[in-house]
């Protein structure tokens, strides 16, 4: 029973190691099997993988390419580019920086325009695809498009130039800076905004040119006497004639009293309709002095006729005592006016009040040397031809100039500055207006009764040509240092370039406290550095025009 028993054992221990082999030998078949199906799967599958990674890297350089143009349109949008070729030189050169591709792959082509409507800068651009394994389809090149509305501003700039003596050895350097800065800032597209630039050239004054009676008014003419007293002083009658105390006159066409014809007197006891004669040349006309003294008894009585006309401040001359004359000599000069215009007097002389309210002031000298002013223009041609013309003479009433730097964009001349060259109001939406002052040296020539002050700096006229009272304003610095605080209260953007005044401290202090920000000053030295700072200030202009 035993043995049959380990029989049996032998035998189940032997189906169970072959039945166990066999089992084995059946995982290996199936691992071989599992192995030729994952083979032939992956043969379907790996194309579509292949597309899977294509198409991702597609859409990540997809994103990147918008992106890059987002960022170069954009960056067109707040340069100062205007024409085709700068738009689209200034696009690609920002998109190429900003987009970062494999050597292998370039960009297929670029479009950056100004679209019809003048503010809107737009972008496109396309790529080909990425070049990863056998493409087993056409994949359409990457494209990508952007639109960026264009900020901008209308810009009026008025250009005050020294045109001094001072600036003989500069004045070529001078017309380049100037040119290069008129090239700079008028575009030659005015749409939809416009930039427009005036220029004031300036010296012993500011020369208005044809616009002299609008901005001054009239010459006073002669008035008609209606009567001449025989008596010492002589009294003459002459309704509304408007002399004033002191003021010089001539008198002709008196029949009867004909003494009085042909001669030179001074104005006293001036009353509206009245005023008495103090002779002027005593060599020429003996009558009577303002004590009474001397005879006319000898003369025929006044029977009519007659004119005055008078030899003063607002007259076609002016006769006055000159700085030269003392208590023992009283020296006096002649000088016809001139179109060039000095500063304004009373309420309205730092402000930019309208000339009809305020009439700027009267200059009589041997000459008035500055080129007239030319009001706002966008033609740079007719600019840049009365930049040419500039000669230096004269001294140095800057604070005259600044004034008519103002006046030039002051939307309270446009009676006076009409058609396309009228300043649009303070605070119109989208405008920057912008005074530009330049000056070699020290403010110099104030005025009195419309001639050099006899307090007149050096550097001014003369003492022979300068009137023997000092300026009605004051000194020329305080004149411009409130000047400019009321331009910057209007919202006027000053910049100011002192030129060469390197050892003058009252200049460089006027630059410094005159402009809209430290930011906005220049001082440059000898004629390169002038170039300079006027290309940067017309760069800082289209930027404020661009950004602001």
């Amino acid at each position: 029973m035993e043995k049959i028993t380990k029989q049996v054992a032998r035998r189940i221990h032997g189906m169970t190691g072959r039945l166990k082999a066999r089992c084995v030998a059946g995982v290996r078949d199936e691992r071989g099997a599992t192995a030729v199906f994952f083979a032939v799967g992956l043969l379907l599958l790996a194309p579509a993988t292949m597309g899977l990674i294509d198409l991702y890297m597609i859409t990540t350089q997809r994103g990147q390419l918008q992106d890059a143009l987002d960022t170069a349109t954009l960056y067109v949008a707040r340069s100062n580019a205007m024409t085709a070729t700068e738009i689209q030189t200034k696009g690609d050169a920002a998109l190429r920086a900003n987009l970062k591709l494999p050597d292998d792959q370039d960009i297929t082509s670029t479009k950056f325009e100004l679209a019809a409507d003048k503010i809107t800068i737009k972008g496109e651009a396309t790529i080909e695809p990425p070049s990863i394994g056998p493409q087993l389809w056409a994949q359409a090149d990457i494209r990508a498009t952007s639109e960026v509305l264009r900020n901008s501003n209308n810009v009026e700039v008025a250009l005050v130039l020294d045109t001094t003596g001072s600036m003989s050895d500069y004045m070529d350097s001078l017309k380049v800076a100037a040119k290069d800065l008129i090239d700079l800032v008028v575009k030659d597209q005015q749409a939809p905004y416009y930039t427009k630039l005036a220029i004031v050239p300036y010296s012993v004054g500011v020369n208005m040119g044809s616009y002299e009676a609008d901005a001054r008014g009239a010459v006073k003419g002669s008035t008609a006497i209606t009567g001449a007293s025989k008596t010492n002083p002589v009294v003459i009658t002459s309704p509304n004639h408007g002399l004033y105390e002191g003021e010089r006159l001539y008198i002709t066409g008196v029949s009867g009293m004909t003494a009085l014809n042909d001669n030179t007197y001074i104005a006293t006891g001036v009353t509206a309709n009245t005023f008495k004669l103090q002779s002027y040349n005593k060599s020429t006309y003996k009558i009577s002095n303002v004590d009474g003294t001397g005879s006319g008894t000898t003369w025929g009585p006044y029977t009519k006729g007659g004119t005055v006309q008078c030899k003063g401040e607002g007259c076609a001359q002016n006769i006055f005592t000159n700085a030269s004359s003392t208590s023992k000599n009283v020296y006096e000069t002649t000088f016809s006016k001139t179109a060039c215009a000095t500063e304004r007097l009373g309420d309205h002389a730092y402000d930019d009040t309208a000339p009809s309210d305020a009439p700027v002031g009267w200059h009589y000298a041997a000459s008035c040397p500055s080129k007239p002013i030319v009001p706002l223009s966008t033609n740079k041609t007719t600019l840049k031809g009365v930049i040419d013309s500039l000669s230096d003479s004269g001294s140095t009433a800057g604070h005259i100039g600044l004034a008519w730097g103002w006046y030039m964009i002051s939307p309270e001349w446009k009676g006076l500055w009409k058609g396309a060259s009228e300043p649009a109001a303070y605070g119109t939406e989208q405008l920057l207006k912008v005074v530009v002052l330049m000056t070699d040296g020290a403010f110099n020539t104030p005025y009195c009764r419309g001639v050099a002050a006899k307090d007149s700096g050096s550097g001014a006229p003369n003492a022979d040509k300068r009137i023997n009272c000092n300026a009605v304003n004051g000194d020329p610095f305080v004149q411009a240092d409130k000047l400019c605080k009321a331009m910057r209260a209007k919202g006027v953007i000053i910049y100011t370039v002192g030129f060469n005044v390197g050892s003058e401290p009252a200049v460089q202090n006027l630059m410094n406290t005159c402009a809209t920000s430290p930011e906005y000053v220049y001082m440059p030295n000898g004629g390169a550095e002038l170039k300079v700072a006027f290309r940067a200030i017309a760069q800082d202009i289209n930027s404020l025009r661009i950004a602001k």
